[in-house]
């Protein structure tokens, strides 16, 4: 997590609405998101608005969100895209890597080009439309089917399986599988681009009404990445007491996320989006 310039104020800096409810926050139930809300709530409440920080997996956010349930969260690029229409870009914010991300990988029993059948995981649209992409770009086309089952039945049913989040990172750090491929670094091997997993987004209702709340919430966020970036040792520390991996992992791991959103970002989401329409 290298640092990047943020678009927040100055600290202590007050230059949004003091008032209204707080707002419905989504935060992403893996580690990748702690230095995104590790002081969030603090760099909020400075700008005179609160928060309830609501967790989730991707898949279920990025439903609440369309629902009305939250105001504003980190959908799947995917997601994004399909509710645009409800959905106002917050664009400064991303969850994204230049290469290896280490949290999306396919894991299977042979080399990756060869996997025939392949169990998805449910948790994110993103990642899945992604594998789907580069299966394309490598010529095979293996049978892509649910993950039903128990662990052990799906890897005795399926000869490669798509892990993101801290599922990915604990089967990577275990190293029970021979073969894995990060998906980012296999994106920028076909691509030389960055690859945006997700962006921040409000509804569009919501934006409307509290554009100056809207605004904060992008602020903290890059806010408190930004404190994170600049104290990587501590940053780590903190996120080894809540998941069970160590602070030398995470220090490696956070320094491969990217959380900005500069026309380079951009250019690689527009080339996901050709290419994601492409394969359907």
């Amino acid at each position: 997590m290298t640092p990047e310039r943020s678009a927040a104020g100055p600290p202590g800096t007050r230059p949004f609405e003091a008032d209204g409810p707080p707002v419905r926050v989504g935060r992403i139930d893996f580690v990748n998101c702690f230095p995104l809300y590790h002081y969030f709530e603090r760099e909020l409440a400075a700008r005179g608005v609160s928060a309830t920080v609501v967790n989730g997996f991707p898949s279920d956010l990025n439903r609440m969100l369309v629902e009305g349930a939250i105001d504003i969260a980190l959908p799947s690029s995917i997601a994004f895209a399909r509710d645009a229409a409800g959905l106002v870009l917050l664009p400064h914010v991303s969850i994204s890597s230049f290469g290896a991300v280490d949290s999306i990988q396919l894991f299977s029993r042979v080399p990756s080009h060869e996997v025939t059948r392949v169990a998805l995981t449910e948790k994110s649209a993103t990642s899945v439309c992604l594998l789907r992409i580069l299966c394309r770009e490598w010529g095979i086309a293996p049978e892509f089917v649910a993950w039903e089952g128990t662990f052990a039945e799906v890897l005795a049913a399926c000869d490669g399986m798509l892990l993101i989040g801290d599922d990915a990172l604990r089967a990577l750090r275990a190293g029970v599988f021979p073969y894995h491929l990060d998906l980012g670094e296999a994106w920028h091997d076909a691509t030389g681009l960055h690859m945006v997993y997700a962006v921040c987004a409000a509804r569009r209702d919501f934006a409307a009404a509290r554009p100056a709340a809207a605004a904060a919430v992008g602020a903290s966020l890059l806010a408190s990445r930004d404190d994170c970036a600049a104290q990587p040792q501590a940053t780590a520390a903190a996120a080894a007491q809540l998941y069970d991996f160590s602070a030398s992992f995470l220090e490696r791991y956070f320094d491969r996320l990217k959380f900005g959103f500069a026309p380079e970002y951009r250019a690689g989401l527009r080339e996901f989006y050709r290419r994601a329409v492409e394969v359907g």
